[in-house]
């Protein structure tokens, strides 16, 4: 089965929260508030603004705040901060174990590859917020012309 990481959809709630609060909000205040452990809300926080998607304040009131509107925040740069680059298969010469000439499927994985991030591209977290998916499948049909 194809799915995300509890750490992707982790990631998404906490930036939705945040856009929500629309201040500043400390991890606790996020844990309580998604029902996220404290723990893996300050590890996620820790990536998104080490990428320059939040911003934290120490001292008197500190915590996090969001640095982007949820429509210029891309599901595919959420998984890439959290997991690193979109690959559905790690299909090139450094890793395989097959003999590129034996393969029949050399190569041949990029293009589902590419159709896949394409799709991750065009959602936004603004997309899922307003749970508009007849929208969104629309904009992804166009997108990947299928």
């Amino acid at each position: 089965m194809l799915k995300l990481s509890k750490l992707i959809d982790y990631a998404t709630i906490i930036l939705i929260s945040l856009d929500q609060s629309r201040s500043v909000v400390s991890s606790s205040t996020l844990a309580t508030n998604t029902g996220i452990p404290e723990p893996t809300v300050a590890k996620i926080l820790k990536l998104l603004t080490k990428s320059s998607l939040t911003k934290s304040l120490r001292g008197p009131g500190s915590g996090y705040f969001l640095l982007n509107r949820l429509d210029e925040i891309t599901l595919a740069k959420v998984i890439t901060i959290i997991e690193g680059p979109i690959r559905i298969v790690d299909c090139d010469n450094e890793t395989c174990r097959i003999e590129n000439d034996k393969c029949t499927l050399y190569g041949k994985w990029s293009v589902l590859n590419d159709k896949i991030k394409t799709v991750f591209e065009t959602l936004t977290l603004a997309d899922l917020k307003k749970n508009s998916a007849k929208n969104t499948i629309k904009k992804i049909k166009k997108e990947i012309n299928i």
